[in-house]
């Protein structure tokens, strides 16, 4: 079972991260994006004019492909907060112009993204630990954590409608997000079992739910 974080958590981790990492995880836990599709973002990908940011390409093991299914082609909402982040890294890097990769390799020059295992071995796992996630040795954490994280968050937390969330996640059936992505924790089965318990028990004051 995947690794859940609690905004709170997630919060934590970019604290101390450069502001490339920072902005990776800020975009990864609001959008959900696969690591392979934040890696394939050019700069004319942003649209800053229409809130959204489009998916053209993605970069796996090296090589350029179209994006994973139909669904996932849909555009991903941009907040204005999300936006903030994504100009102020902008700001910063050597490689903004509009054909650059959002988060291009130095070591190539821009002419190839970041690789994501390395991201995630050298600065993400090491952020959770920080932040205080209990990992176990050997145990993998990295940007699909964040994935599965807001997939949650959206479903048991916040009770968003399935049909939001399914958009959100750019899953092609709900089915996949809720039986794969989603997660129940013990807070919300506790909730779930005391309105039960409620139920049963307000029969012996007369009513009958």
């Amino acid at each position: 079972m995947a690794v859940i974080l609690t905004p709170k958590q997630t919060f934590a981790i970019p604290n101390s991260l450069p502001l490339l990492q920072q902005t990776m995880v800020v975009l990864d836990a609001a959008t959900g994006l696969r690591y392979s599709e934040i890696a394939g973002l050019k700069w004319l990908d942003v649209d800053w004019e229409n809130n959204q940011i489009h998916l053209r390409s993605r970069w796996i093991r090296g090589n350029f492909s179209e994006p994973k299914s139909k669904k996932s082609k849909a555009p991903v909402a941009m907040s204005p907060l999300l936006a903030k982040h994504l100009r102020a890294w902008q700001k910063e890097t050597a490689y903004a112009k509009a054909t650059d990769w959002v988060f291009a390799s130095v070591k190539t020059h821009g002419r190839t993204p970041r690789v994501g295992n390395m991201l995630c071995v050298d600065y993400l796992r090491p952020a959770a630990i920080k932040a205080g996630m209990k990992l176990e040795k050997g145990q993998r954490f990295g940007f699909h954590n964040l994935r599965h994280s807001l997939a949650s968050f959206l479903v048991t937390k916040k009770k968003t409608d399935v049909k939001t969330a399914q958009r959100s996640m750019r899953h092609a059936k709900s089915a996949t997000m809720l039986d794969h992505y989603a997660q129940t924790g013990m807070d919300e089965l506790i909730a779930a079992q005391e309105m039960m318990l409620d139920a049963i028990f307000s029969c012996a004051a007369g009513t009958v739910q």
